[in-house]
């Protein structure tokens, strides 16, 4: 199978899980991100996962291409340099974090376009016709 699609479908089922999360859990997204602020050792953790999961999809995906496969490129690449900042450079990681977190408006902006990008790659990665209609990339 294309490794495209297997990233489409695995990409595509997290980030449709994790945008429904916080878009239900949207009068919680304060506390949360002052938690996450507050915690040195989650920060730390976080960005340890985020440069480990960028470092795997930028290597085995080095696709730049314009179709829905720079989903990936692009998701690999952002959580490669968000582990970075956060590891070499935490202040700006939390001042990022900071700005997104204390606006709800902008974190579920953030949210629903996370959305429509899984439904884009769950689109291709399941070959689902009638999304693809809706969604043409």
């Amino acid at each position: 199978m294309d490794l495209s699609l297997v990233l489409a479908k695995i990409l595509g089922l997290y980030c449709l899980i994790v945008s429904i999360s916080i878009l239900l859990n949207y009068q919680r997204i304060p506390v949360l991100v002052h938690e996450f602020v507050e915690s040195e050792g989650l920060k730390y953790i976080a960005g340890l996962i985020s440069l480990i999961l960028g470092i795997i999809v930028v290597i085995i995906h080095p696709i730049i291409s314009y179709d829905w496969r720079l989903i990936i490129t692009l998701f690999g690449w952002g959580a490669f340099l968000y582990g970075l900042v956060n590891l070499f450079i935490p202040e700006l990681a939390l001042q990022i974090i900071r700005l997104i977190g204390s606006y709800r408006k902008i974190f579920s902006i953030f949210a629903f376009a996370i959305f429509l990008f899984s439904l884009i790659l769950l689109a291709e990665g399941f070959n689902i016709p009638f999304m693809k209609a809706l969604i043409p990339i």
